[in-house]
């Protein structure tokens, strides 16, 4: 028994010994640790600079472009710079997809769905999804019709927002005024001459019958500040670093469900919210319960597991409620939407294995958080830039008036510049051991792309300035740097890309064409903070959205 109980200990020994070395001609980084690796190592470097990707960037500057790491049971190789990015993305031999707990828990014990799968299950769902999304409208004009549709909707609800702030104010000038000793609250009062007026506007103005004017019948309306705030251009104060989630979730969801939301529906929004609230909690490293599984077990909640699991069952209720729905009224021969198209080949007597009903559910959900929050966040990048550089915004907006005017909506036939974010920042897995650069990398090792290091680095010269010509040659055309794929390249370049785009650029012009937008007095955002996450996002800001003139 003791013999026993002395091997099961010098075993584990080793396997803490052996699984702290780096295997040979993996690529430099931080030392590792029995059990942790190099997390307390990434812990520090993360508390001093405050965003993980930042972290990356000075792990960079201290071991080279390629970074090897270990944290718990994951081996991760952190790339930074354009040559070993590409070379990753063109290598076929890192076409795979991470492996693990976080990756399996969020669709409840396997791996489904589009974004974080590989393999034939990738291959076959993804070339059905795209092939009958086309057949409702996706990449084709009907696409660009929905956006535009959706566009309008969104000014039509800011403008909404605006005229009932104007109301407000005309009916807080009312109060005040009738709440005024000496007026109504109109602007002027004509009053009927007799003695007895005459003495009353003698007693409360202290003026004689022969100092009394005609100008002391009217009231001054320099001393309202109501009257002059509703001669002001009419506008509101909103929020905007959400503002854009569900006129972007709206352009997909009517191809996959049929339905659309109101830009005020809580459902959606909620949906939404709780899934930003999730995608902050990881970072574009993982999650500690996926580098630590037993965390799930000792500590559900401090590890995030708890949260993880519980806002994605959420979310996959709603949308079985919803395939429920489809179900219960669904018509052979007649499919309404993605959904219906995908229950027609489940309704099949033969297809793939790969198709089922929680791979369904798995792919909506991918197309609800991919669809709608990478774009979002653009957006919202987009419009604080916007407000930071007003002069960007009325060289946009001359544009706009010059190029489409006031009485029609944008097409992508008048798109001429461009703001995009990026994509998702989805890991790579090595499916066998490969190189990159001169560097080993083991099977299985997981592979981040520093995207920020390289859309921000010094090669761009001022990156931090909003200078969207830096895209645009001295003949106008636009130019594409090498080192600018905000899309990813390679097999698993963004499918979803057209559609970011072009809702970026319809979305964008319909608001600057009809609004403009303003710092408001006394919350300057920052372009310099952000929320950190699997894609950073603008801290919340609000700004002032006027009409235009």
């Amino acid at each position: 028994m003791f013999s026993t109980m002395v091997l099961c200990i010098i075993l584990l020994l080793l396997l803490v010994y052996l699984g702290s070395r780096k295997p040979k001609g993996y690529p430099p980084g931080p030392k590792w640790w029995p059990i942790l690796g190099c997390a307390i190592e990434l812990a520090r470097l993360r508390k001093e600079t405050g965003y993980m990707f930042r972290t990356c960037s000075a792990l960079c500057k201290k071991y080279g472009p390629v970074v090897g790491l270990k944290v718990g049971i994951d081996r991760i190789v952190v790339l930074n710079d354009h040559e070993s990015v590409r070379t990753m993305l063109t290598n076929e031999d890192c076409d795979g997809r991470p492996v693990g707990l976080l990756y399996e828990a969020r669709t409840f014990g396997s791996r489904k769905g589009l974004v974080l799968v590989d393999g034939n299950l990738w291959i076959e769902q993804r070339k059905f999804v795209l092939r009958h999304l086309r057949d409702f409208g996706f990449g084709r004009q009907d696409m660009v019709m929905i956006i535009q549709e959706e566009s309008r909707s969104l000014v039509e609800h800011i403008k909404k927002l605006i005229n009932n702030e104007r109301n407000n104010q005309i009916n807080e000038s009312k109060i005040h005024c009738n709440n005024n000793e000496y007026d109504d609250g109109q602007i002027y009062k004509l009053i009927k001459r007799d003695k007895a007026n005459e003495l009353e506007l003698m007693d409360k103005y202290g003026k004689s019958e022969e100092q009394l004017k005609s100008s002391d019948l009217y009231v001054d309306t320099d001393k309202y500040v109501q009257i002059n705030q509703i001669d002001a251009r009419p506008g509101t104060i909103i929020p905007m670093h959400n503002a854009f989630g569900i006129t972007v979730l709206n352009t997909l969801w009517r191809m996959i469900a049929g339905k659309r939301f109101d830009v005020d529906d809580e459902k959606p929004i909620y949906l939404q919210e709780i899934l930003t609230q999730v995608l902050t909690e990881i970072d574009m490293l993982g999650a500690p319960f996926g580098h630590f599984p037993l965390l799930r077990f000792i500590a559900p909640e401090i590890s995030g597991y708890k949260s993880f699991v519980k806002i994605h069952q959420q979310l996959w209720d709603y949308l079985k409620d919803e395939l429920d729905n489809h179900k219960a009224t669904f018509t052979p021969g007649s499919p309404r939407d993605l959904m219906d198209v995908y229950l027609t080949v489940l309704n099949s007597k033969d297809y793939s294995n790969t198709f089922s009903e929680s791979q369904l559910l798995a792919v909506c959900m991918d197309l609800f958080m991919a669809g709608s929050e990478t774009t979002s966040k653009a957006l919202s990048f987009c419009f604080l830039y916007l407000v930071l550089f007003p002069k960007v915004q009325r060289k946009a907006q001359e544009e706009i008036d010059k190029i489409i005017g006031r009485n029609r909506l944008p097409t992508l036939d008048d798109r001429t510049k461009m703001f995009i974010g990026r994509t998702l920042n989805i890991p790579h897995r090595a499916q066998r051991d490969t190189t990159i650069l001169g560097h080993k990398i083991p099977k299985n090792t997981m592979l981040i792309v520093n995207f920020n290091r390289i859309l921000m680095d010094e090669s761009w010269s001022d990156p931090e300035d909003f200078r969207p010509e830096r895209f645009i040659d001295e003949s106008g055309n636009i130019i594409t740097p090498a080192a600018y794929f905000p899309f990813s390249l390679g097999k698993h370049r963004c499918m979803g890309e057209n559609l970011a785009r072009n809702n970026t650029f319809v979305i964008a012009t319909t608001l600057l064409q009809a609004f403009t937008f303003s710092i408001v007095s006394g919350e300057e955002p920052s372009i310099q903070d952000f929320v950190d996450g699997v894609t950073i996002g603008p801290k919340p800001f609000r700004v002032m959205v006027s009409l235009r003139s």
